[in-house]
C-alpha cells in the first residue's frame, strides 16, 4: 500500500516515527508532519500565510503547520502523483475519545484525508503521563491493514482507534463516541512590565459519562475502541422541526 503518515505531536514524536518505521517493511510509507507541537489546533488550515517546509528525505517532509495543512500539502504539492491507498494519523500521546475529536488535530488529519477522497486512519494512545507505550499500538495498527477489508478503503470515512495503555489488552471493540466531562478553568495573569493581562484555558484530567458501547467505556475497561467516524455532520431530524420558518413573515426582509 501506499500510506502518508502525519500526525499532531510533530515529527520526532515516537508515535509517529515507531509507526513509520514498522510499516516501511511491507508498504511505501509517505510522511508529512508538523514541524512543532499542534495539539488541540482542531481542523484549522493556514491560509495566506507562508508555512516553513523542511525535506527530511524525499520521501519525508515536515511543515510548519497544522495536520490538515501537512495532509493538504502533501496530497496536492509534495506527492501529487502518487495515489495512496490511505492516510494514517498518530500514533497520538493522549486519547482522542468522544468530543475530544472535534479538537484533535490528531482526528483532522484523518478527516482531511477524507474530504480528499482518501481513506483514513486516526490512533491514540490513552495516556497523559511520559510512561506511555506505543508498540502495542503500532504492532495493532500494522496488522490491522492485513484484516481490514477492501471494499472500506473505498468508504468516505476514518476508523478513529484508542488504545488503552497497556500491552495486553482484552480484546477488540467496535464504539460509538462517548461523552466527555471536562474540567476546564480559566486563568487570569498580570504582567505589570507589559501591563498586559493574558488569560489561560487549563484543566485537570477529563472524565466521562458512563455510556456503554462507547469508545471512552471501552478503553477504560481495557479494549481497543475502533470507532467510525464520518465527516456527513447535516442533522436530517430537525429539519422538518424548522420547515416552518420558510413561511413565517420576516420584518428584516420586507
Amino acid at each position: 500500500m501506499n500510506i502518508l503518515l502525519t500526525n499532531d505531536d510533530g515529527y520526532t514524536s515516537n508515535g509517529l516515527q515507531l509507526l513509520k518505521q514498522k510499516l516501511s517493511r511491507e508498504h511505501s510509507v509517505f510522511m508529512c508532519a508538523p514541524l512543532r507541537q499542534m495539539s488541540a489546533t482542531g481542523h484549522a488550515i493556514t491560509l495566506f500565510k507562508p508555512m516553513e517546509i523542511r525535506e527530511i528525505n524525499r520521501s519525508e517532509y515536515t511543515l510548519d503547520g497544522t495536520p490538515a495543512d501537512c495532509v493538504k500539502i502533501a496530497l496536492y504539492h509534495l506527492f501529487p502523483k502518487i495515489s495512496f491507498d490511505m492516510v494514517i494519523s498518530g500514533i497520538n500521546h493522549g486519547p482522542n475519545m468522544g468530543e475530544d475529536i472535534f479538537y484533535s488535530g490528531t482526528v483532522a488529519g484523518a478527516r482531511e484525508a477524507v474530504m480528499n477522497k482518501v481513506f483514513a486512519i486516526a490512533a491514540s494512545v490513552d495516556c497523559w503521563t511520559e510512561q506511555i507505550r506505543f508498540d502495542f499500538a503500532s504492532d495493532f495498527i500494522v496488522e490491522m491493514l492485513d484484516k481490514i477489508d477492501n471494499s472500506i478503503l473505498s468508504e468516505a470515512i476514518l476508523l478513529n482507534v484508542n488504545f488503552p495503555n497497556n500491552p495486553k489488552p482484552k480484546g477488540v471493540q467496535i464504539t460509538d463516541l462517548g461523552k466527555r466531562v471536562y474540567k476546564d478553568f480559566i486563568q487570569v495573569s498580570f504582567e505589570e512590565k507589559e501591563g498586559r493581562k493574558y488569560v489561560t484555558i487549563a484543566g485537570d484530567d477529563p472524565s466521562f459519562k458512563d455510556c456503554e458501547g462507547s469508545d471512552l467505556n471501552k478503553v477504560h475497561e481495557g479494549y481497543v475502541s475502533i470507532t467510525p467516524l464520518a465527516n456527513e455532520v447535516f442533522e436530517s431530524g430537525v429539519r422538518e422541526k424548522i420547515r416552518c420558518l420558510e413561511n413565517e413573515k420576516w420584518a428584516c426582509l420586507a
